[in-house]
């Protein structure tokens, strides 16, 4: 069986992130990517770098890795797509915030790619779908995005006829869909060989279907040891014909119109079903959650409604804010099932930073943003000493395994066996 692949590859590190653990990400991951395409020219990949990631890279001496990525762009291995420059949750910002991000990262991927950055596809982090966001992306012209296949119908398998090609209804905007199951599997580490990847992709899809992988690129050999050999040998299968996505509509030109429903790549159905869209980053319940976004909003229209927005203080205000947006403090904060006390607070320290950096602010605003701070970092403290955290941790990733696979796999009941014990649970 022929398989038209279209392979999208996110690669992004939040601009907290340590020069020590992006060496060894470069190391582990991108420098390993960056080989299997250079010995392998049939290979096309749809790569999406978000501009915080090439200030790092600027940043702490990885220059070489870009021109690599140029060269491969020019040799045609490489077609970029574009995306939020802080890896920010876009669903749930001010629109202004969101047309800030897309505009930071065109001129970020412009400065360092010059002339070979014209992405027609966009990114949205998180594979976050918004009718709002989606509408805001059209309006700076680009041509398709990319979604998870719950947000085709809420299912989580939602079998979408992958021999067509789909438009957001009332727009002239694309919208392509990745095959969750086996992207999955593959950000999971369950595809060890070709015959794997094989076996799982004739159960998935029909003959004279297309398939669209979407993973973050750092699960090939940093995440997953091994998993980048995997990749290479996968190009290496006669049955794979490597394609943009933007080349699928020249192959599959029949287009169906869709509606798609608010989603992400981590999106489950029972939680669509209960209008919960963006569990991950904000879940109903969660007060973390919510002080996390109480502290976004207030920081966002103090600088937004600063007097003086020509001075040098508000100009460092906005740089933390701009950087402050980023998605991953929401994410460890969920306990839905990720948990990390280090990134819930490096994400609130740099959005009462930005507070801070302001001369003339009202004090009782920076009184107010910091208690936000205090009571955030206070209470996943408790969390963690209680075993809160990691209770709903463990309940929540029983729940994802039932409704995913049927029943909670040997290697999950075994983990979560060993934490239940320390925790004293059972």
């Amino acid at each position: 069986m022929k398989i038209i692949l279209a392979n999208f590859m996110h690669i992004y590190q939040p601009p907290t992130q340590s020069r020590a653990m992006l060496d060894k990400i470069v190391q582990e991951s991108y420098l390993k990517i960056i080989k299997i395409l250079k010995n392998n020219p049939k290979i096309k990949i749809n790569l999406n770098i978000a501009g915080c990631l090439l200030d790092l890279f600027a940043k702490f001496g990885h220059k070489k890795i870009i021109e690599e990525i140029k060269n491969l762009a020019k040799k045609d291995q490489i077609e970029f797509v574009s995306s939020a420059k802080y890896h920010a949750f876009l669903p749930l910002l001010p629109e202004f915030e969101i047309r800030r991000q897309i505009e930071l990262n065109e001129q970020t991927c412009k400065k360092f790619f010059g002339k070979l950055w014209k992405p027609e596809g966009f990114h949205i982090p998180e594979m976050a779908y918004s009718k709002k966001v989606a509408k805001i992306v059209e309006g700076f012209g680009y041509k398709w995005i990319l979604a998870n296949e719950t947000a085709y119908n809420g299912k989580l398998f939602s079998n979408l006829d992958f021999t067509k090609t789909y438009k957001i209804k009332n727009s002239s905007l694309k919208i392509f869909f990745r095959d969750r199951k086996i992207s999955d599997l593959l950000n999971e580490g369950l595809v060890s060989n070709t015959d794997d990847f094989l076996k799982n992709v004739q159960k998935e899809i029909e003959p004279g279907e297309y398939l669209i992988l979407a993973t973050d690129g750092e699960i090939y050999g940093h995440q997953r040891p091994g998993l980048e050999d995997v990749l290479a040998k996968i190009y290496e299968l006669p049955e794979v014909n490597p394609i943009f996505i933007s080349k699928l509509s020249c192959i599959y030109p029949e287009e169906r119109e869709v509606e798609p429903i608010p989603s992400t790549w981590a999106s489950m159905e029972s939680e669509i079903k209960k209008k919960i869209y963006y569990a991950q980053w904000k879940y109903p319940g969660n007060s973390i959650h919510k002080m996390q976004w109480d502290l976004t909003y207030l920081v966002i229209d103090t600088i937004e409604n600063y007097k003086d927005k020509t001075s040098k203080d508000w100009r460092k205000a906005r740089r933390l804010l701009d950087q402050g947006l980023y998605s991953c403090q929401y994410w460890w904060g969920s306990t839905s099932p990720w948990w990390d006390i280090r990134n819930i607070e490096a994400g609130a320290h740099q959005l009462v930073e930005a507070v801070e950096a302001l001369k003339n602010v009202d004090k009782k605003i920076l009184e107010k943003a910091k208690n936000l701070y205090q009571k955030i970092i206070f209470t996943a403290f408790d969390w963690e000493r209680s075993g809160k955290a990691h209770r709903k941790s463990i309940e929540y990733t029983e729940k994802i395994e039932r409704e995913l696979y049927g029943e909670i796999r040997p290697a999950t009941k075994e983990a979560l066996e060993l934490l239940n014990k320390k925790l004293n649970l059972n």
